[in-house]
């Protein structure tokens, strides 16, 4: 069995690959397979969203505003890093945030000189509303799921999710040391 079903190919007393480790492989390329397709119909989905939303509040914009609902009040700066964005870009959406009503500067009380981002009453509806649809479109997508599988999907998804951050991380900060060193030899490099 793969790692879905409890058991790994690794550990079997560090033998060369076998039957158990090739199925694994084939189980770790579908996996793969299927979240490349996952993202292309998030994509996908996406483009139609936009393109149906015309002058309502893009995903970008509806994040930052997500983000400020979560982590309260803070300053433009700490929401471009908390959606690790660049903040002339943030800014601008920001700015449109504010003309619309939806968030609202407030002075920093440490330090009267820079403001603080808040999330105006009309903001907070805006994301119930957004919230109310986005369980209203997953109680659709998974309305034949028993509640078995939702537990069991959501546990493996934020498995998967939380592995693929570390070793993205890892991978980059390994890339970066070994383009930091350009005298060292390639051999090992995952290119």
């Amino acid at each position: 069995m793969d790692r879905v079903g409890g058991m790994s190919g690794a550990g079997q007393g560090g033998a060369s690959p076998g039957a158990g480790e090739r199925g694994h492989g084939a189980g770790v390329a579908s996996v793969a397979d299927s979240v490349v397709d996952l993202l292309r119909t998030v994509r996908r989905s996406k483009a139609r969203l936009l393109a149906a939303a015309g002058d309502n509040i893009d995903s970008a914009t509806q994040m930052l505003l997500r983000t400020m609902a979560t982590d309260g009040p803070m300053r433009a700066s700490a929401l471009a890093a908390a959606v690790q964005s660049d903040l002339s870009t943030v800014s601008r959406q920001v700015a449109a945030l504010v003309t619309r009503g939806l968030l609202e500067r407030r002075a920093d009380p440490v330090d009267g000189r820079a403001s603080l981002l808040v999330v105006t009453e009309a903001g907070q509806s805006v994301i119930a509303e957004y919230e109310h649809a986005r369980e209203a479109f997953f109680e659709q997508v998974l309305s034949d799921w028993t509640q078995a599988e939702l537990r069991q999907f959501a546990h493996l998804l934020e498995r998967f999710t939380s592995a693929y951050d570390t070793t993205h991380t890892q991978w980059m900060t390994d890339a970066t040391r070994q383009s930091a060193r350009p005298h060292d030899s390639e051999e090992g490099s995952t290119a």
